[in-house]
């Protein structure tokens, strides 16, 4: 059957080349399998360019089509069969080299050293054998891209979206830093692609405070200034943008239905050590933000998880500004737009590193959680596609030994 292949220009990359992947404390034998071939286009092939109409954006992109740095994509069908394009670029075009992750429909995730100002080969005819001609597949591609190429006798258009929209609000926890495949193993991401059937964004980055111009020594912005950028407070858009990165137009995409803000964690640290009634102000300035700009919108306040102390033989956990977070909720809560996602009881010691960053599982358990707090409270069917978490083995996996 012929297939018709898929290429991407690179322009910059994402994740650093080839990172060990520690699994119970082994090394990981091939953590990033599956490599592109690098290839010179020619007449057979039909280009677009970044600013295709036929090519959909998602998440948050500036005008240069560099995204912000958690989780972001773009999509396109190609023929044959339908295949969409999703990228996926956590950097920015400083990056001249690295590893970025491919992925079609529900398979397993591939990764693929890449280089800048480079043209790779994603699709080939043998990547979807056995896949009937014209079956839509969903083609993920984590790298900032100058283009797309198809044959010249296939043709890309504009996907449709789903109705539902769910925009995730946090730092280095909703983006899966430390995870093994960072913002893939996250539980924001597992969560939102778990769904099925909405649109979504993941809005966070590491470090990043919710409390405005007070933080890092005072000076530095928080989610409520960021909030309306294109790009995230890091040092790779700092380089590009100085202290004036574009604005993001909010309203211009399609309105949010389900908002999750979980933060706290850079404003309890050191050097931060952000005051209660200082977390609790901006908190509030936030939620009148983007119930402001989203009135339909249902706000999610999600508990900040802190520290495990070993009582006796207890393991005790503890919870990042528990009583403003609550006044927070109790402040909106003769409106039915806020609610509140208690973690507490989800995660064990054993779920969190030393510096509370879930292990795989625990992003496992945080997003199954709130996919079925979803179903129940929103009323919302969940119609996933099949494996979200790429590389996640379970022992035992054989049924003898």
């Amino acid at each position: 059957m012929r297939i018709a292949p898929l290429l991407a220009t690179v322009l910059g990359c994402l994740l650093p080349v080839s990172a060990t992947i520690l699994q119970n404390g082994q090394v990981r034998e091939d953590p990033y399998p599956g490599q592109a071939a690098n290839i010179t286009l020619d007449a057979s092939w039909r280009t677009y360019d970044a600013s295709a109409d036929e090519i959909a954006y998602k998440g948050r992109w500036d005008s240069k089509h560099i995204s912000w740095w958690s989780f972001v994509s773009l999509s396109c069908p190609s023929y044959p069969p339908s295949c969409t394009t999703t990228l996926i670029h956590p950097e920015r075009r400083v990056s001249k080299s690295g590893s970025q992750g491919i992925n079609v429909g529900s398979l397993d995730w591939q990764f693929s050293n890449v280089t800048a100002d480079t043209t790779y080969q994603f699709v080939t005819p043998d990547t979807l054998e056995g896949i009937d001609a014209g079956d839509t597949n969903v083609f993920e591609l984590r790298v900032q891209i100058a283009g797309v190429a198809v044959p010249q006798n296939a043709s890309l258009s504009k996907p449709p979206r789903f109705d539902k929209r769910v925009e995730i609000i946090g730092g280095s926890l909703a983006s899966g830093q430390f995870a093994t495949y960072e913002a893939l193993s996250g539980w924001a991401y597992l969560f939102a692609e778990g769904l099925g059937n909405a649109e979504y964004t993941i809005t966070a980055y590491p470090g990043v405070c919710l409390a405005d111009m007070k933080c890092y020594g005072g000076g530095v912005h928080g989610m409520p200034w960021f909030w309306h950028r294109a790009s995230d407070p890091g040092v790779r858009a700092q380089a590009m943008y100085g202290k004036d990165p574009e604005k993001f137009d909010v309203k211009g995409d399609q309105p949010a239905d389900l908002v999750i803000i979980q933060m706290g964690g850079n404003d309890h640290r050191k050097p931060n050590e952000i005051s209660g009634d200082d977390y609790f102000h901006d908190y509030v300035r936030l939620v009148d933000d983007i119930h402001h700009t989203w009135p339909k919108a249902t706000i999610v306040l999600m508990s900040q998880w802190g520290e495990w102390t070993l009582e006796g033989t207890q393991y005790v956990p503890s919870t990042l500004y528990y009583d403003e977070t609550k006044r927070v909720h109790d402040q909106f809560k003769e409106h039915a737009y806020v609610r509140y996602f208690e973690t507490r009881g989800i995660l064990q010691h054993n779920d969190i590193d030393p510096k509370n960053h879930p292990t795989d599982v625990g992003h496992v358990k945080i997003a199954s959680h709130l996919l079925q707090w979803t179903r129940i409270m929103m009323r919302w069917d969940l119609e996933p596609t099949g494996e979200v978490g790429h590389g996640m083995l379970y022992w035992n996996d054989q049924q003898e030994y």
